[in-house]
């Protein structure tokens, strides 16, 4: 059950930033958007998805707790005073109404209050809202409505539209609202962060599986940022270039970010580490870091950053990739390229990080 969370989640994400990204295009000119046909069944099956998704970690829960011929009694509990299964319970119901309005094609602003009340109804099984609910619940559904807007209508103008006649038009709105979104995914991010980690410990946390997915995670956002630059600022000298293909590009960048929603999946079977050296005595460090750095970490530890050749050759290596990237656009290659470039600068600036760890 645990290795099937990550990729349940993945798929949740996916489906809400489908919707999303739908609903908020429904609010934007027709003459400000390219033609984008989506069929109702796909908007049915997809709120369908995300009541089915949404019980695994339910699920989990209840299979963690049940003993033989109790499942039924551990279901009941878990449903009715857990956080995970109270919010199933009110997302569903939510879920039901929103496939309500989307049957009937009905209003708009119907259709973005219930998909709203799902996004709350996920912050508050968030681990953040466990530990403290208000400040929790509003960073986490926060975060999570500013990252499926924008990955949302990425989805739908890469992968649904017909075509972008008029790149020109949907990036005058499209860039200043993607800036604000990710301004406010970054700060969200960092608070919701900093309940799991503390600042003084996010690098010490590197040796637990935790810290080495939160690290893939914060790597993974530097080459969107670097197809958002190419795709918001770059791409405006498209209109005396048409050899320039926006839809490939956006796709390439919602690649990356499907990364980054695999990632967050994973996360979230993890165990956060409120305390660094208790949890290495506890669950043992990340074996990979171990194999990487060359001897077994123990508790307590300290960890920090050196400057041998090795890691930071590999360094120059990630930002000569993130270079290629750029260069990419001027040369007019296939976005498919650039894309690899994302990944390898991903991997190329952790192994460099990795290989500059000393711990002590």
């Amino acid at each position: 059950m645990t290795q099937l969370i990550p990729i349940t989640e993945y798929i949740t994400y996916m489906l809400f930033s489908y919707l999303t990204g739908h609903v908020v295009l429904k609010f934007i000119p027709a003459d400000k958007k390219p033609t984008i046909q989506v069929s109702k069944s796909s908007l049915l099956l997809s709120v369908l998805g995300i009541i089915i998704f949404t019980f695994f970690p339910v699920l989990q829960v209840i299979s963690y707790f049940s003993t033989e011929g109790l499942f039924s009694l551990s279901a009941y509990a878990i449903l009715t005073e857990f956080q995970v299964g109270i919010s199933w319970l009110y997302g569903s119901f939510f879920a039901v109404f929103l496939w309500m309005v989307m049957y009937v094609e009905g209003s708009k602003y119907l259709q973005a209050f219930f998909l709203l009340l799902m996004m709350i109804s996920i912050g508050y099984a968030s681990h953040s809202a466990s530990l403290d609910f208000g400040p929790g619940l509003l960073s986490h559904s926060i975060h999570f409505l500013t990252i499926t807007i924008w990955v949302g209508i990425l989805i739908h103008i890469g992968w649904i539209a017909k075509n972008i006649e008029d790149w020109q038009v949907f990036l005058r709105w499209f860039t200043p609202l993607s800036i604000v979104l990710f301004l406010i995914t970054t700060v969200t991010g960092i608070l919701l962060m900093f309940f799991v980690v503390q600042p003084n410990d996010y690098v010490n946390a590197w040796v637990l599986p935790y810290g080495q997915m939160l690290l893939l995670k914060h790597l993974s956002i530097i080459p969107v940022l670097m197809f958002a630059f190419v795709n918001g600022i770059l791409s405006r000298k498209a209109k005396k270039d048409s050899t320039f293909d926006a839809k490939k590009w956006i796709q390439a960048e919602t690649v990356i970010l499907m990364i980054i929603f695999f990632i967050t999946g994973v996360l979230g079977t993890l165990t956060p580490p409120h305390q660094v050296n208790a949890t290495v005595i506890q669950e043992g460090a990340a074996f990979w870091v171990e194999y990487i750095i060359g001897h077994d970490i123990a508790a307590p530890l300290t960890v920090n950053l050196s400057t041998g050749f090795d890691g930071m050759l590999l360094l120059c290596i990630a930002l000569l990739f993130l270079a290629l990237i750029i260069i990419s656009f001027y040369k007019k290659v296939s976005a498919w390229i650039p894309l690899g470039f994302g990944i390898l600068f991903i991997f190329a600036a952790y192994l460099g990080l990795m290989l500059s760890v000393s711990i002590g």
